[in-house]
């Protein structure tokens, strides 16, 4: 008689994960759905179910915008064990990228909305399948499909309305939360992905479809040994040459080997771009003696948009600047250091650092002829004070600043500090020797 074997008894459906070990792994947000639907319940219902039976916090009103449940934070672990305890389904933390948490930083990008591929969503559906969402959609960093090559949307092809995917209290994976559309549906031609993105879109997938089969948690310390075995074989150790390899500060480079730092996914990234290492190999620690081939990785200005490649150093003639410096020291006009550097093409601590001495004494001229410039403003200033102060009172008036400023031409005023005590003084000069005066 054959044994037939029967799945323990849970309190909700043992739902098997759809695509575990592969690149198509279901995300934990997909499985709660599709565990939502065929439970005939709402999934904000079966979110409080699983909250008050596993103890955990009351959900918030904002819960799915919120929280990030496929991330590597610790609401991911704590649903994806309350899940596994009531279904009976085993790791379904595979489900999320928790697996990863020490070798990449948690504050790594998440995607703003929920995102998908039509292609693969008709795939399901060709196949008698359900369509679900794939673990990779809710990676931030990428941007593409590595199966379809077609870059992923937000936005549904029937209604236009973006956030359609899981931003309702009834979720089908597949159809739109607010017009009922397929999300499937070939309505537009899918925007190309470029090399770049598919690039990415395949190390990530690599990763997914690997973490499953993992015998332990990636260790932080493994994988910094790894980087530094790739620094001292690409670059002699020298780990600000790394940085410039791969196109961040040194000072980054620096927090992550020698202050405890965990490298983002998109740092992780660059690194596997410009090492020829693959990002499982790096998360894992696994590098080879040898130094690896570039040939099938993007470049950084591929991999990443908005890098801009360091400058060329220039190199100055200094015989020609010091005779430029000698010039301007002996012109009549005096200029600052900020001018003589801007005439010359050069920064002003390049200045000082090629001509110290000369650049003091313009810097020093300079000083002198601005004190010389407001002493003088400040005297041309008084002595129209002084004639309006004396008019004003002459008329029966008191003194005051509207007064003073109806008399007196406002670029005057303005090119001196401290009108009122300049006033007042006036009216003291004035009052006194008129009191002089008197018999």
């Amino acid at each position: 008689m054959n044994e037939v074997l029967c799945p323990p008894r849970s309190a909700l459906y043992a739902l098997e994960p759809i695509g575990v070990g592969t690149a198509n792994v279901e995300s934990l947000v997909s499985f709660f759905c599709r565990l939502a639907v065929t439970h005939c319940v709402s999934s904000t219902d079966l979110l409080h179910r699983i909250s008050k039976t596993c103890g955990l916090p009351a959900p918030a009103k904002n819960f799915w915008k919120d929280v990030n449940l496929s991330g590597m934070g610790d609401v991911a672990e704590r649903y994806a064990c309350a899940l596994s305890e009531m279904t009976s389904v085993e790791r379904l933390d595979s489900l999320t990228l928790r697996p990863w948490r020490n070798v990449i930083a948690q504050r790594s990008q998440a995607p703003a909305k929920g995102r998908w591929c039509g292609a693969c969503f008709e795939e399901d559906l060709a196949n008698e399948g359900m369509p679900y969402f794939r673990l990779a959609w809710d990676v931030g960093d990428l941007e593409a499909c590595a199966k379809d090559h077609t870059r992923l949307t937000d936005t549904c092809p029937d209604c236009g309305r973006t956030g359609a995917r899981n931003n309702a209290v009834w979720v089908v994976p597949g159809w739109c939360c607010y017009c009922g559309a397929f999300l499937g549906g070939v309505r537009t031609a899918a925007s190309s992905a470029t090399l770049d993105e598919t690039w990415k879109a395949a190390q990530v997938g690599q990763l997914l479809a690997a973490q499953s089969s993992i015998s332990s948690v990636p260790d932080r310390g493994t994988m910094i040994a790894g980087i530094l075995k790739l620094v001292e074989q690409l670059d002699g150790g020298m780990s600000a040459r790394f940085a410039r390899r791969i196109g961040l500060n040194k000072s980054t480079v620096h927090y992550w080997l020698k202050q405890g730092g965990v490298p983002t996914l998109a740092a992780h990234l660059r690194i596997a771009s410009q090492t020829g290492v693959s990002l499982v190999a790096l998360l894992t620690g696994a590098i080879g003696d040898s130094v690896v081939s570039l040939h099938e990785s993007p470049s950084l200005a591929e991999l990443v948009p908005d890098y801009k490649k360091r400058a060329l150093p220039v190199h100055r003639d200094t015989a020609e600047i010091e005779a430029i410096m000698d010039k301007l020291r002996q012109s009549d006009v005096a200029i600052s250091v900020s001018e003589a550097a801007r005439r010359m093409k050069v920064r002003r601590r390049q200045l000082y650092r090629l001509e110290h001495e000369k650049t003091r004494r313009i810097g020093a001229r300079w000083e002198e002829h601005q004190h010389a410039c407001t002493e003088q403003h400040r005297r041309e200033a008084a002595r129209a004070i002084e004639v309006a102060v004396e008019e004003i009172l002459s008329s029966g008036k008191a003194p005051n600043f509207r007064e003073v400023q109806q008399m007196v031409p406002r670029n005057v005023l303005g090119a001196v500090r401290g009108v009122i005590a300049m006033i007042q003084e006036a009216k003291r000069k004035i009052e006194g020797s008129r009191s002089a005066t008197l018999p």
